[in-house]
């Protein structure tokens, strides 16, 4: 994300980015993370590999059914890394 931020707002807006992305899944977060790490190291066709498998894993996860059940229910989401 790319924001130009007064500097009197930027305390403010960098405590509520970090807050957010506390409260997202952590494993999703996790393999993002890493698949952004290694993404110059590879080839496109690995990249998509990895991503492939990681999607795989993200979508067995308790936090995946709690995703869409907090979707359905319109509320937020409690992400536990499971």
């Amino acid at each position: 994300m790319n924001r130009l931020v007064a500097d009197e707002e930027i305390d403010a807006f960098v405590d509520g980015w970090a807050r957010r992305l506390a409260a997202g899944p952590p494993i999703a977060l996790s393999m993002s993370k890493k698949l952004l790490n290694n993404s110059a190291a590879v080839s496109m066709a690995q990249a998509l590999e990895d991503e492939a498998r990681c999607q795989t894993v993200n979508f067995t996860t308790e936090d995946t059914r709690e995703a869409m059940r907090a979707f359905a229910e319109k509320r937020d989401p409690n992400f536990v890394g499971r």
